[in-house]
């Protein structure tokens, strides 16, 4: 399943800064319940290491029109609960039990 992420982001350092929202698209295995957690993986650029993101779903949109092959099968709302560096090699498709 292709799904959509929509994810708002406040800035700590400054949090009366306007949040910027990220979007990004996840194969997963299934599409996501509210309040379930996506984990995501991501080469950083800069260090050559993984960083490890952890989201909580917030809403879940399912696409009703399919008008072509490659879109995606749900839209999500979440929020980044915790992120760490890391060093492991799964792939981002896993969920996380409550």
């Amino acid at each position: 399943m292709k799904i959509i992420v929509y994810c708002k982001y406040f800035n700590f350092k400054n949090p009366l800064d306007k949040p910027k929202i990220e979007t990004f698209v996840v194969n997963v295995p299934q599409i996501p319940k509210i309040g379930e957690t996506i984990v995501v993986e991501r080469i950083s650029p800069q260090k050559q290491f993984v960083i490890i993101f952890e989201y909580i779903v917030t809403a879940v949109q399912f696409n009703a029109s399919r008008e072509s092959v490659d879109s995606a099968d749900a839209q999500v709302s979440a929020f980044l609960n915790h992120c760490w560096e890391g060093t492991s090699n799964f792939k981002v498709t896993n969920f996380l039990e409550q």
